[in-house]
């Protein structure tokens, strides 16, 4: 009977491909946490791949950069070094704009002191009526005194719709190779960048103070696509990864610089110097932080767009490493819809 038992019950011993399966880590000398930063691995600079989409460049190179490249970078320091900004290099703001900013995060400031700050800009002026009148306010009836405008836009809608409509000939440039490549695709990612600031700023900052910094942002790339179009009038050669990371440090400069010349809030020029510390992730319950990540959104939805990268948001943040937390999952998914909400 014991051998009939030892027959049909016996012990099974384990496969040598069970026993290999059943090895823990630290049987191969690798801890937990080597495991776990290794799941976390980055394999996408998403900087890098946007700048490549707007420069028309296949992937940059570990080679000596070229003249175009260096003669690039030179300018940008001679403008980052001036003592005073030149205005040349970049339009200026309408005198309007300033005051009418501050103006507007004035609880004092009534409807009719707005209408006649705004009286002062033909351009602004049809802007604020043309969308008071649009589908989405809905009023049943046309609408042609600025003063009922202004009041059905409320503050929100018009701080956004002042700083789209201020911002958006200064990136409407075509001027040569480098911008008819870039201006399009910068102003949809400015676009989707401060609306993402805006989204990702609920509760914790000003709203509008994150949204003028999402929509200036990449303001310094405009300066060196410029600079880039007067150095090379036909198609040029910018392949070296160390133009794009002098690139992408010196345009970060530039865009506070211009922010700062410009007498934006002082919150938004912290955070846009913030973004001058690379490979550094600010906190985001600051507007630092807030506009780190709204920037790497904003980036990501027109690289995907564009079909540079699968829309697999779950693909996407294993990529990162696991970094998008779900805030930015969510504001990623806001920022599928249709533009038209950014300027509401």
């Amino acid at each position: 009977w014991k051998a009939l038992i030892r027959f049909f019950f016996a012990e099974k011993t384990p496969s040598p491909k069970a026993s290999s399966q059943k090895k823990t880590a630290s049987s191969w000398g690798v801890s937990p946490q080597v495991e776990q930063e290794e799941s976390r691995t980055i394999d996408l600079d998403v900087d890098q791949d946007f700048f490549e989409l707007i420069l028309g460049v296949d992937c940059f190179l570990d080679i000596v950069p070229s003249l175009i490249e260096k003669k690039t970078l030179d300018k940008i320091d001679i403008l980052l070094n001036s003592e005073v900004f030149d205005d040349k290099a970049l339009p200026r703001l309408p005198a309007v704009v300033p005051h009418l900013l501050s103006a507007l995060k004035s609880d004092g400031a009534s409807g009719k002191y707005l209408a006649d700050q705004i009286s002062r800009d033909p351009v602004l002026v049809g802007e604020v009526i043309r969308l008071a009148n649009s589908a989405f306010y809905q009023t049943g009836t046309k609408i042609n005194s600025l003063q009922r405008a202004v009041v059905l836009l409320g503050r929100t809608g018009l701080q956004r719709l002042i700083a789209n409509v201020v911002m958006k000939p200064i990136f409407n440039i075509h001027e040569g190779h480098f911008s008819y490549l870039a201006a399009n695709y910068l102003w949809s990612q400015s676009e989707r960048c401060a609306y993402a600031c805006a989204y990702l700023a609920r509760g914790r900052v000003d709203t509008f103070d994150a949204y003028l910094a999402g929509i200036v942002c990449n303001i310094g790339m405009i300066v060196a696509i410029r600079i880039m179009d007067q150095l090379q009038k036909g198609r040029g050669s910018l392949r070296s990864i160390d133009f794009y990371k002098g690139l992408l440090l010196k345009t970060k400069q530039l865009s506070f610089r211009i922010a700062e010349n410009w007498q934006f809030p002082s919150s938004v020029l912290d955070a846009l110097n913030e973004q001058t510390v690379l490979n550094h992730k600010p906190d985001i319950t600051k507007l630092s932080g807030i506009l780190y990540e709204a920037n790497r959104l904003s980036q990501l939805r027109v690289l995907v767009e564009e079909r540079r990268l699968d829309d697999d948001i779950d693909q996407l943040n294993h990529r990162l490493g696991k970094q998008l937390t779900e805030s930015c999952i969510r504001c990623y998914f806001e920022l599928k819809r249709s533009p038209e909400p950014y300027i509401r």
